[in-house]
């Protein structure tokens, strides 16, 4: 008995056989006729098996499915703050360089005791051949004042020109320190800078005061002579009052051991005037104008200022006795 497992292989075998057998006996295509050759005729089914055996002489390759990575599992991740949004630097667009040169940036000036205003002149020049626009001047503070020439102010190429700034110093010490803005059409803006110091008034007389306690003819001496000695010099009559009594006697900050010679509590006239001009007072910061006592004051002087006074101070009578300083 033979094994079904050993019938397939002998099955195979004898159907090969016959199919060879048949191939040869078949006629064979003709040269010259088209067409390949047709396969051999399939055998008939064997005794005990409902369907044929087909035997596949070009088999087809059949591609298999492509197979896919399995996605690997979403990860959650944790709550992070946001990342800060970075601004990217933009180029500001270029500018041509100025051709305006300035003699300076910046002014410096030191004030006068009892100076109440300032002038400062900025000098530039085009170096352009062609003409620079400048529309204004504005500065950074109320006190200070520039100007321009014309609004706008055409400066034409290779010529010079001016901006004047002007600082009010009233009411102000110590450093005064302001920035002047040049607006011009195709350069941007231009800052100018004043410097200006002030000194202290009170510092000032305080020191003064000292040096005229312990002598009372230092006014006609070095720096204070400018204020005392000099404007007197040639004057006589009115004009010698402002130069050499006004300064003290009628200031606005007059200090309150110098009378007001309109307000005096005791009789004057013109002896009075004489004395007290030409000698002066001694123990009192009143000095003496006369040449003689190391004055400025020549003689005739002296008495054109007494006939002054006379005349125009009135005299009053005498009053209470009063601790203030008198003439």
């Amino acid at each position: 008995m033979i094994n079904r497992r050993h019938l397939k292989p002998i099955l195979l075998g004898l159907l090969l056989g016959r199919g060879l057998l048949l191939s040869a006996q078949s006629p064979q295509p003709q040269a010259g006729q088209s067409g390949a050759p047709l396969p051999p005729p399939l055998p008939p089914p064997l005794p005990g098996f409902s369907q044929p055996i087909t035997i596949v002489t070009n088999p087809i390759a059949v591609p298999s499915p492509t197979l896919r990575p399995t996605p690997a599992p979403l990860r959650v991740l944790p709550n992070l703050p946001p990342r800060p949004v970075v601004p990217v630097p933009v180029a500001a667009p270029s500018q041509a360089p100025s051709p305006l040169v300035w003699d300076a940036e910046t002014k410096e000036y030191t004030a006068r005791p009892g100076e109440t205003n300032v002038l400062l002149t900025f000098n530039l020049t085009n170096t352009a051949p062609s003409e620079v626009l400048i529309n204004d001047v504005r500065t950074s503070c109320g006190c200070t004042v520039a100007r321009l020439p014309e609004y706008p102010w055409k400066l034409a190429g290779g010529t010079n020109g001016q901006i004047q700034v002007t600082a009010d110093l009233r009411g102000k010490r110590g450093l005064l320190h302001k920035i002047v803005y040049v607006y011009t059409a195709a350069y941007g803006v231009k800052p100018l800078t004043i410097k200006v110091n002030i000194p202290d008034p009170m510092g000032d007389r305080g020191r003064n005061l000292q040096i005229a306690a312990a002598d009372r003819q230092a006014v006609f001496k070095n720096d204070c002579a400018k204020c005392h000695a000099e404007p007197a010099i040639g004057k006589k009559s009115a004009e010698l009052y402002t130069a050499a009594c006004a300064i003290c006697h009628d200031a606005e900050h007059r200090a309150t051991m110098v009378p007001d010679l309109r307000a005096l509590n005791h009789p004057t006239n013109r002896d009075h005037w004489k004395t007290w001009v030409g000698h002066g007072k001694p123990g009192t910061l009143m000095p003496a104008f006369a040449k003689s006592e190391g004055g400025p004051l020549t003689d005739e002087q002296v008495d054109s200022l007494a006939d002054y006074l006379a005349e125009h101070v009135p005299s009053r009578p005498a009053a209470a006795p009063s601790t203030g300083a008198s003439h």
